[in-house]
Formats: C-alpha cells, structure tokens, sequence
C-alpha cells in the first residue's frame, strides 16, 4: 500500500499543502490565508487546501506554522500574523480527517526538510534561516529538529545591537528588524522604493544606492551568522525565503563578516537554499521522525 502522507506550509498570506509519496510532492495547492477574516476564516482555508490533496490512502498530515507553538500538542500558543492564539491545529484536523497530524514551526519544517532531502542531507549539524516579512529559524542535529524546551531556534530574535531598534516581539535589536523586509525598506530609506522587490529590482539595473542597501543587509545577517557559527559550529546554513532571492546582493558581505569575526577555525558552509517547497517536505516527514 502506498504511504501518501500531506505536508502543509501554513504562512499569513497562501497556505501551500502538498501530498507526498516516497519524499516527493505529486500534487499541490496554494490557498489565500485570508488572516484578516479571523480565526474561522483561516481555519475554514486550511482545511479547504488540505482537502484540496487529500486522497483515500493518506496516512497523516504534518503542518508547518508560524509560533511560538506547543509542538507536542499542536497547540498555536501566539501568532503575529495569523488569528490562531491558542489554537490547537492538531485536535482540529485529526477531528475533521480521522488521521494523525504532526505540527511544528514553519522555519523548523524549512530546516528539516533541507536536513533530510536538501543541501543538508550529508551532513549531521544544520541551520537554516528564513527572510521574508520576518526572520525565522531551525536547528536540525543528526536529522532531529532541536526544539530545547519547546520553541529553540527563534533565530530571527536575537539580538545583534542591544541599543538598537525596538522589534515587534518587545525585544531590542532583533535580527529581523534589520534584515526582512521592513528592516531593508529601513535602510533603503530616501531610495525611489516601496518594498524589498523594488530595491531589488533597483539594485539589477546597476543603482548603487540599491546594491549598498543590500551589502549593509548582508553586513547584519553575517553579524548574527557569527554568533550562530560560534554557538553551532554547524556543517551547513542554508538560507531561504523571498529576500534569499537577493543572494548575489547580500551574500559577499555577510560571508566576509563571518570569516573576519567567526571565532571557530573553519567556517561552515553558507548556502542559498534550492530545494523547492522545503518547509511542505518538512512538515509531511514530521510523522516519521
């Protein structure tokens, strides 16, 4: 009997499910998120973009989201972006689907599925990022998420200037505010740009002030990679999410940061990720390891 199993990427815009068999996604969906609608509303999407996959054999389903989150209930503790506070996901489907659902951190499921089918599966320790509209974080070792208590590689949210910017989550000095999106529309300030997208677009047509812009992106990043380095020593980092898209902008001055301040004596890897659709990967192997 074949083992179809469904991994689902739930972000605060599109919701991507897809259904694997053997570690590779034979169909896919992409469902609007529609956060603004409340709690319902996306819940209603979800199960909407499941269904959308599901076939008779399907033998569980693995969610990744946005947390902070309890893992082991598949309890959504808090969210910034979705409705879900206090939601518990993994009551919700196994109810609706009659079959076990496994729910992690979206970036977790990005870092394991690179850890198990990407540019980590030969190697031991891996850490992987996501740029977008906010920064996220995994730590996989030995093809294991390491979750510490419960949420570990909150990697978005650490700080890399204790006097700096107030972010979002209370803290100071958050990585993601100097390095997603609103963190390069802060620096790209004064430039003809309304989002990352335009800065980039900017940065290809040769505009200087738009290349600068993504060196001093890629300066903040290698600060906070060192500290990752130091704390790791990780085989590989593997970056992913929209702003990655800017790799050839961004990626030489965050590598020379690392090199010049990483206090390990060989540098890991540091790698744009290319596996597609890694966090729906991710999120259909969470039953089986």
């Amino acid at each position: 009997m074949k083992k179809y199993v469904i991994g689902v990427d739930l972000g605060g815009t599109n919701i991507r499910a897809g259904l694997v068999l053997n570690n590779k996604i034979i169909k896919k969906t992409e469902v609007k998120t529609e956060s603004s609608k409340g709690k319902n509303t996306v819940i209603k999407n979800l199960v909407k973009a499941v269904n959308n996959v599901m076939t008779k054999d399907v033998k569980g389903i693995g969610i990744g989201s946005p947390g902070p989150l309890n893992y082991k209930k598949g309890l959504i503790i808090t969210t910034k972006n979705i409705p879900l506070k206090k939601v518990n996901l993994k009551k919700i489907l196994e109810k609706k689907f009659n079959v076990p659902v496994f729910v992690d951190n979206d970036s977790n499921c990005f870092t394991f599925g690179e850890a198990l089918y990407g540019s980590g599966k030969k190697h031991n320790c891996v850490i992987g990022l996501t740029i977008g509209t906010g920064v996220g974080g995994g730590i996989v070792i030995n093809k294991k998420i390491f979750h510490g208590r419960m949420n570990a590689g909150e990697l978005g949210h650490t700080s890399i200037n204790f006097n700096g910017i107030k972010c979002n989550c209370g803290n100071i000095g958050c990585l993601e505010e100097y390095v997603s999106a609103r963190g390069i529309m802060r620096i790209a300030k004064g430039l003809n740009a309304k989002t990352p997208l335009d800065v980039y677009n900017l940065a290809l047509k040769g505009n200087k002030k738009a290349t600068k812009v993504f060196e001093k992106m890629g300066f903040y990043l290698g600060i906070a990679v060192v500290n990752f380095v130091n704390i790791f020593d990780p085989d590989v980092i593997i970056i992913g999410g929209g702003i990655s898209n800017a790799w050839k902008f961004f990626s030489k001055s965050m590598k020379k940061t690392v090199k010049e301040r990483a206090y390990v004596n060989k540098n890991p890897k540091i790698v744009k990720s290319k596996l597609k659709n890694a966090a729906i990967l991710g999120s259909a192997s969470l039953m089986y390891f």
